[in-house]
């Protein structure tokens, strides 16, 4: 089989089309939007994808064809459908890693990958035309046409650790997006070559004598090769992601016939967010240097990087390759000087070095941090700086240090200025001696980190929060540590939060934290404790976490309380007097507390499943009421304090349906249901001898102002929290009770004793309890007559029901139901006729029923009270083995009717 060399970027699909005439009734416009539209989804969709992976860190884990297109799934879980509706599956196209094979959907084609670009820095991608794949021949140098039909309307092309997609733009116009597919995948590296270029002239020479030198490049000997400085042809190179190590690839040059030049090419990390070297670049910039290699001598040098074209020497053209891989255009050139050029070289007098080069600058104002400093003049081979006499006392003071041509200054030196001496070595072999004054930089702005985010939440003044500041202090010098005497938390979003305690005003900062009235910032080691920041033995390098504390009033520099909470950093600034040493970046998100933040169900009220059951009592008016005191209560912090002591209030509608089946709400805020018997709520039901209670649920919501703020110098914003809706059963304070005999503590019917008729009351305790008992709430009563009988107040009892917390009830007795109850509550006895019970209960009569003229009035209720004792309930006219169902019917103050029964038996 004849293999066919094809390019890197191999098959797909495009939509083709044939064209031709029709006559239709349909309005093709809407197919039209549609198609637009889903062009525009697919452009947001690419935008959202490229900016994962380039910036985020992400990468492909797969690409599938799917109907309409294409289907992209990332490493952090999401993916993408790149689809146009009513068009084929998209193809995709992997090259093997080892062989260089292209398969299509998964079908070995046969065919094999070249790589790189044109001679002319043009893509090798294949396109379609006229319906056609058209594939570049490395051969000829040129696109051919093959026999492949296009179909579909997107591809994706996989090869190493990149995947390209061929899809349409919101034009409908094809267009290329490189992705990885793995974290440490290059897919793009923009390079323009400003340095390698014709006309630079990189000087050389042999050196005539033997010299002595104390530079890095060390001691030189006769005729050895001197070339010119290369550090003066730095190139800057953008890679994508960002977050790919170009320094720890294998960089070359090549030709388009694919020869590497003579030459290393070196990346280090263009920072542009810090002066530190860093291992990594931060903002996917790179410098490119080139060292001659070994191979370089004085009796090639001027014609390495030259092809003799129609006999006459040309500079050779190159392409930067990554691992192999050509990235860039044919475009760089290594123009060294001629023979006859290098024989012109001049030596460099003493002094005519003014200034140094810095950042490809020249001047004389030296940066904080470590930086490489460089000559101006390109025939320097080697050079390097050294302070001298008094100036070396100064910079030793200064801590600042010098390595060649590498220097550097720490925080504290900044403002200082000093003279240098650079020792130069030409490609001529002379020595020359040069003073330049420098400036040390002010430290306006210091380089900066980032530490773990905090997350705030405005509960009360005073409140404190924790910043986790890692390494941050621990990677400062000694010198560094040692100088800096004050930090100020500052921050530039004139929208995030002010604290002051009084001292302080929000239009100095938009958020303050006042140290002069109270400890605002406290510096703790990794073992908890504190760190002196000012202390005359202090050593900052111990530091791992600042405890900020609030302050006592809160203000915010915020001109709409809209601004007042969100996302933003806080920048905790270090510094040596005056002089910026390090900028710690915190990312803190402010937000306001939930409901559940601050409150909670109290576990003594009667909660369950988000229902509150309560009871109903009498207020002014007559009118049913009910109390919700402490039913939420404050959650409490590390240290067991309740962590706020903003009251509860229940503001929100109450919402009902009554029993005519009605929604009714009621919006008093300070009598809740307070209003719920009038004619409009309907929840009480008139019955005989009573009321029965018709609703008893209602929902609301339960919120509370737990501080105000100050915006904007003179607005107010209150910060107030509401609970979710939850359920309030209302009940009679009687409703539940129940009636218990016992038996040597065990639950029966109700025995009648056979010789006096009674039903005996409550006796003893725990597992020795016999006799009748009233349950109500938490108490339990003894039944007897003494207590159903008439008002008697020496007989009163008290209970524990679910109303308001603690609160006891007293309990009064009446004869019967008949009018209203003679004293708050109201309890009779009767036997259930319903039921066939047997027996007649007989109770004292009360006072009303005689006349006060017969003069026997208190006697005959004095006999009869003395006739039903405390010995029980009598239950008379039963025959042995009869019974029936005892009732109790309770009358609360509303007028309530509830009852409670047991079973009797004699």
């Amino acid at each position: 089989m004849n293999k066919k060399f094809l390019s890197a970027i191999l098959f797909g699909a495009l939509m083709v089309t044939s064209t031709g005439t029709f006559v239709s009734c349909k309005d093709y416009d809407d197919d039209i939007d549609e198609i637009n539209k889903e062009l525009t989804d697919i452009k947001s969709k690419l935008s959202d994808l490229e900016s994962k992976v380039t910036t985020g860190g992400a990468y492909v884990t797969k690409i599938e064809s799917v109907e309409g297109g294409l289907k992209v799934s990332v490493s952090d879980g999401t993916s993408y459908n790149l689809t146009i509706a009513g068009t084929p599956a998209g193809s995709t196209v992997v090259i093997d890693k080892t062989t260089g094979e292209i398969s299509i959907d998964g079908t070995p084609t046969g065919f094999f990958a070249t790589t790189g670009t044109t001679p002319q820095g043009e893509s090798t991608a294949p396109y379609v035309k006229d319906g056609f794949w058209y594939f570049y021949d490395d051969a000829t140098k040129a696109f051919v046409k093959s026999e492949y039909k296009a179909s579909g309307n997107a591809w994706a092309v996989q090869k190493g650790d990149s995947v390209v997609l061929h899809i349409p733009n919101e034009a409908g116009v094809m267009q290329e997006i490189t992705l990885p597919t793995s974290s440490s995948a290059l897919t793009a590296l923009n390079a323009t070559p400003s340095k390698w270029t014709s006309g630079k002239n990189i000087a050389w020479s042999k050196a005539g004598a033997d010299v002595t030198w104390a530079g890095k490049k060390g001691n030189v000997t006769a005729g050895q090769l001197l070339i010119g400085q290369l550090s003066n042809l730095v190139e800057v190179a953008e890679v994508s992601p960002k977050s790919y190590d170009l320094g720890a690839q294998e960089l070359t040059l090549v030709d388009v016939e694919g020869k590497a030049a003579p030459v290393k090419v070196v990346a280090t990390p263009q920072d542009a967010e810090s002066t530190a070297p860093r291992a990594v670049s931060m903002n996917g910039k790179w410098n490119l240097s080139i060292e001659m290699n070994e191979t370089i001598t004085a009796d090639n040098i001027a014609t390495a990087f030259t092809k003799k074209e129609n006999g006459v020497d040309r500079n050779v053209k190159y392409a930067l390759a990554v691992n192999g891989t050509v990235m860039t255009g044919y475009a760089f050139v290594i123009d060294t000087q001629t023979d006859a050029e290098s024989k012109t070289n001049k030596a460099l007098s003493d002094k005519s070095i003014t200034s140094v080069v810095i950042d490809g600058e020249d001047g004389n104002t030296v940066p904080l941090g470590t930086t490489i400093l460089a000559v101006k003049e390109d025939n320097v081979y080697d050079s390097y700086i050294k302070f001298e006499g008094l100036d070396a006392s100064k910079a030793e003071k200064a801590g600042i240090t010098v390595d060649g041509m590498t220097m550097t200054v720490p925080a504290t030196a900044a403002g200082q200025d000093l003279e240098a001496t650079i020792y130069a070595l030409d490609v001529t072999g002379h020595i020359s001696t040069h003073t330049v004054a420098l400036n040390i930089a002010s430290a306006t702005e210091a380089p900066s980190e980032s530490v773990s985010p905090v997350d705030i939440k405005i509960i009360k003044t005073g409140q404190s929060f924790t910043i986790d500041l890692g390494d941050t202090f621990a990677n400062l010098d000694a010198n560094q540590a040692l100088s800096i005497n004050k930090s100020a938390l500052t921050t530039n979003n004139k929208d995030f939060f002010a604290l002051t305690d009084g001292a302080l005003g929000a239009q100095n900062a938009p958020y303050e934290v006042c140290l002069a009235n109270s400890n605002g910032i406290v510096y703790k080691n990794e073992k908890d404790e504190e760190v002196d920041l000012n202390g005359a033995s202090k050593d900052l390098r111990s530091i791992k976490k600042a405890v900020i504390t609030l302050g006592s009033v809160y203000k915010s520099g915020a001109e709409s309380s809209a601004n007042m909470f969100g996302s933003f950093t806080l920048t905790l600034t270090l510094k040596a007097g005056e002089n910026a040493v390090k900028a710690i970046e915190i990312p803190v998100t402010v937000e306001e507390p939930a409901f559940g933040d601050l409150y909670e169900q109290n576990e003594y009220a009667a909660w369950a499943d988000n229902t509150y059951t309560t009871a109903l009592v009498k207020a002014a008016g007559n009118k049913p009421s009910i109390s919700l005191e402490n039913i939420f209560v404050s959650k409490k912090d590390a240290n067991g304090t309740a962590i706020t002591s903003a009251s509860v209030s229940y503001t929100e509608k109450v919402t009902y349906t009554d029993y005519d089946g009605k929604a009714a709400e009621n919006e008093n805020a300070t009598t809740l249901f307070g209003d719920l018997s009038t004619s409009d709520a309907k929840i009480l039901k008139n019955v005989d001898n009573g009321k029965e209670l018709a609703v008893n649920t209602f929902k609301t919501k339960a919120s509370a102002e737990i501080l105000e703020i100050e915006y904007n110098t003179s607005s107010t914003y209150k910060v107030k929290v509401t609970s979710s809706e939850f359920t309030v059963k209302a009940k009679s304070v009687f409703e539940g009770a129940s009636l218990v005999y016992y038996k040597a503590g065990a639950s029966v019917d109700a025995i009648v004793n056979t010789e006096t008729d009674m039903i005996a009351p409550l006796t003893g305790a725990a597992e020795k309890r016999n006799g009748l008992a009233l349950k109500l709430g938490d108490s339990e009563m003894a039944v007897n007559f003494a207590n159903l009988s008439a008002d008697n107040a020496a007989t009163d009892q008290n209970y524990n029901v679910q109303g308001k917390l603690g609160q006891k009830f007293t309990v009064t007795k009446q004869a019967n139901l008949s009018g209203t109850p003679a004293s708050t509550y109201a309890i009779y006895a009767s036997l259930d006729e319903s039921e066939n019970s047997f027996g007649t209960v007989t109770m004292g009569t009360p006072a009303d029923k005689y006349t006060t003229t017969s003069g026997d009035a208190t006697k005959k209720q004095a006999a009869q009270q003395a006739e039903n004792n405390a010995t029980g309930i009598k239950v008379t006219g039963l025959e042995e083995g009869q019974g029936g169902t005892l009732v109790l019917t309770f009358k609360d103050e509303l007028g309530i009717i509830t009852t409670a029964t047991v079973k009797y038996k004699k």
